[in-house]
């Protein structure tokens, strides 16, 4: 027998799955990811230990691909924006849709979480910033403007992006005013997200090779540097430095207070792309165009080690206490001995990796392309239930 379901039923059914709604999202702890890369300096390396090998636990088909940022994670919850404009939440424990939400047409960058509010960007469309209400499940405000490439910064209140015309702007998070606005420049754009460094500097760069350090209050340019090459990936900062990824085959170490250059990775195939950065304040840890995984010393920019691959890494890296994790272009997932480089786990993926990764205390989350959120567990003391 056919059994019917009631269209005001339905109907409240799929309400409630579109949207986006915590109990208490004020209330956040240390295992919580925020912001893209756990950290706005986007070191990317999170404290944890879970035994390899790691098992598959559940995958999720979020319908469209990801930006190039991190997921967050928030009450138990992963939420992941998608270049269609949604933002998906799933249950950690059980990879069930918790609901989602459709901001714009299309999201590159993290959104980030502050104050029990959500803050999305967006490349592309009329609503290229959005407030969210985490408690209410409702829209605080949005602005209409240049759109965003790029993650966000949260701080003091305020919300902080960087816009495809290379204009930093500064909006009160409560009601969306904007505070302020600094260009840096005509005919450039900002691709990588701005990192927060200090607690009161945001350090920017665009794709002219042009770095930048601003009051996160005033917009004031501390200082300015010229880079060996153009920005297109994220960033990361440790111990009073700045590594910035250049498409010129370099990576540059900047001193964060003045701006001088302190060294240069170079190779010597100057069409070599660096992906995103990750850093644990001893190594920065850099996929490549060329396959090449490396481990540089902070102080003298020096390769440590480095491993290779079949295919292009571009990806940033997730730092944890033993292990570097890289996701390729090659449908792979990789942890790295943290010390030495070596493969001790891998695991095949449905496709290719282009997105930062998150982790929890028992394993990580991957994004892939072209529409996949895999979570991945130690078989260790896992809670995870298997779908």
């Amino acid at each position: 027998m056919r059994i019917r379901i009631p269209h005001i039923v339905l109907l409240l059914f799929l309400s409630s799955c579109q949207t986006i709604q915590f109990e208490n999202p004020s209330i956040v702890s240390d295992s919580d990811w925020l912001v893209d890369g756990q950290s706005q300096e986007r070191t990317r390396a999170y404290a944890f230990d879970a035994a390899l090998p790691f098992e598959e636990a559940w995958e999720y088909n979020a319908a469209a691909a990801f930006g190039p940022g991190s997921p967050l994670i928030l009450e138990g919850v992963i939420l992941a924006a998608t270049r269609k404009g949604e933002v998906h939440t799933v249950e950690l424990a059980t990879g069930r849709k918790r609901g989602f939400k459709s901001f714009s047409d299309g999201i590159e960058g993290s959104p980030a979480i502050d104050n029990g509010r959500m803050f999305i960007s967006s490349a592309v469309g009329k609503r290229t910033l959005v407030a969210w209400d985490l408690k209410r499940g409702r829209k605080l405000w949005r602005y209409k403007g240049s759109g965003f490439e790029s993650g966000l910064v949260v701080q003091d209140n305020m919300v902080i992006g960087a816009d495809v015309d290379a204009v930093v702007k500064a909006f009160d998070q409560a009601d969306g005013t904007l505070l302020w606005t600094r260009s840096l420049g005509e005919m450039s754009s900002v691709q990588s997200t701005p990192l927060l460094v200090n607690l009161d500097r945001l350090f920017v760069a665009d794709d002219r090779g042009n770095a930048f350090l601003l009051n996160v209050h005033t917009g004031d340019v501390i200082w300015e540097s010229l880079l060996t090459g153009p920005v297109y990936e994220s960033a990361t900062a440790a111990d009073g430095l700045v590594f910035v990824p250049t498409t010129r085959g370099a990576i540059d170490a900047l001193d964060l207070h003045t701006g001088q250059l302190v060294w240069t990775l170079t190779q010597e195939l100057s069409t070599l792309r660096f992906g995103g950065l990750a850093t644990d304040g001893k190594h920065v840890y850099a996929g490549a165009t060329d396959g090449l995984v490396r481990a540089v010393d902070v102080s003298t920019g020096e390769v440590v080690w480095s491993s290779s691959f079949p295919d292009v890494i571009s990806a940033a890296p997730l730092v944890t206490d033993r292990h570097i994790f890289v996701g390729s272009m090659g449908k792979m997932i990789y942890g790295l001995n943290r010390e030495t480089g070596a493969v001790e786990w891998d695991a095949e993926l449905k496709g290719r990796v282009k997105s930062a990764m998150a982790a929890t205390q028992n394993g990580i989350v991957v994004l892939s392309e072209p529409r996949y959120i895999t979570y991945f567990t130690s078989s260790e003391g896992s809670d995870v239930r298997k779908k």
